[in-house]
Parts: structure tokens; C-alpha cells; sequence
């Protein structure tokens, strides 16, 4: 995983070279999804009939690490009694999730949890259907951040163990990958992060998704 840490409104100012790989990674997207999506030409942000159209990573194409897609069901009080907590809402529409030793899933901290993973609600660690997606990184943020290190696997493709301690030094920081990864609907994905200490931590991916239907954006 060849990575830079930059402060996220630096991207344009002062690494314009960041440019050039988003731009190649969305071109190489839209290219290979018109060539798997036959029939169908790149709408963009407003797509007619017949075309993909474009947005950015939505949470709730993600699920929890207690498989709970982080939509707006995420949490719901029918699953866990009611009242609850405000503090349970959290991973509502949001990529904002409580990570404990109970939170989402039971799991030692310090140690590995997972952080994100594919949102299919018919095979959770999956991509939903119909959408296909380029990832170029992720922000960071929450405050503090308890994250020392990343690992992450996109179908049979397992990315190392990479140690991030050095994003302390950022106020609001992004990694940014040197080459980022595109992956297909209905794809194997796993974000899994080494917790120092249990906390909030927003961690949002970067790039770009492709949808076949426009009804997929207009509604969760």
C-alpha cells in the first residue's frame, strides 16, 4: 500500500500530482465500467436512459463490523430495545462509528477491528449490486484518532499491514494512495484498522462510485 499523508485542503494547493491520479483513476473507472456495463454510456451527475451515472462514496454501500449496513435502519431500536441511548445512532447514514471492546462487535482493544466491509444487504462484505467504485484514498475525521495501522483485501487482493501512526501530525488529514484501487459490484471488501484505544472515529473513503440506475441514489 504506497500512501502519502497530506493535509486534505493541501490537495489542490501544494500536491497537484493528486490531481493527475484522480483524474487517471476516474478515467480508468468510467473506461472499464463501460466496457462491463454493455449497452450502458457515462452519464455523469445526471444520467438519462441507459447511462451509469457518478456520485461519491455513500456509507451506506458499507456495512459495520456487526454486519449492520451504515444506513438509515443503522441501529434500529427493533433490534436492540427502545429507548436507547443517543450515543447508539451513531453509523446513521454516517461513516461516524463507535469502536469499543463491545462496539460494533465484541473485539480486544488495543487490537484488530474491522472498520468498514462491502454493503450488500444479500451478502454483507460485499459491494451492492450496480455499483462499481474506484477507492483513492481515505479522511480521517474525528479529532483524535485511535487507528495505528491498516490492512485492507478487495476480492482475493490483500493489501499489507500499513502503520499510519505518523497522522497525528495532521489537522485534518487524508491518505492518499499512489495508485488507487477500483472495485466491482458484488466484490469481496474489508477495511480492518489496530485500535490503540477505543473511541468515535469517522473514516471516509475517497474516489469515486459508478450506479446503473438512478433510483439507486434517490432513495437508500
Amino acid at each position: 500500500m504506497s500512501f502519502v499523508i497530506i493535509e486534505e485542503d493541501k490537495i489542490r494547493q501544494t500536491a497537484p500530482e493528486f490531481q493527475t491520479t484522480l483524474k487517471n483513476l476516474e478515467e480508468q473507472l468510467i473506461s472499464n465500467t463501460l466496457r462491463l456495463w454493455g449497452g450502458y454510456t457515462y452519464g455523469g451527475y445526471q444520467p438519462g436512459k441507459k447511462q451509469f451515472g457518478r456520485t461519491t462514496w455513500l456509507s451506506y454501500l458499507f456495512a459495520d463490523e456487526n454486519d449492520d449496513i451504515l444506513d438509515s435502519h443503522h441501529g434500529d431500536p427493533a433490534k436492540a430495545g427502545d429507548p436507547l441511548p443517543d450515543a447508539y445512532y451513531w453509523g446513521r447514514n454516517s461513516f461516524r462509528q463507535l469502536f469499543t471492546s463491545t462496539s460494533p462487535a465484541a473485539g480486544t482493544i488495543p487490537g484488530w477491528k474491522t472498520i468498514l466491509q462491502g454493503g450488500n444487504p444479500t451478502m454483507i462484505g460485499t459491494m451492492p449490486k450496480s455499483f462499481r467504485g474506484a477507492i483513492a484514498g481515505f479522511a480521517f475525521g474525528s479529532k483524535s484518532i485511535c487507528v495505528t495501522k491498516l490492512k485492507m483485501q478487495i476480492g482475493a487482493r490483500k493489501v499489507p499491514i500499513t502503520g499510519i501512526e505518523e497522522i497525528h501530525n495532521y489537522k485534518s488529514p487524508v491518505l492518499m494512495f499512489e495508485e488507487g484501487y477500483e472495485i466491482d459490484e458484488e466484490e469481496g471488501f474489508e477495511l480492518r484498522g489496530y485500535f490503540e484505544a477505543p473511541g468515535y472515529q469517522r473514516i471516509i473513503p475517497k474516489g469515486f462510485v459508478m450506479y446503473r440506475k438512478l433510483d439507486l441514489v434517490l432513495h437508500e
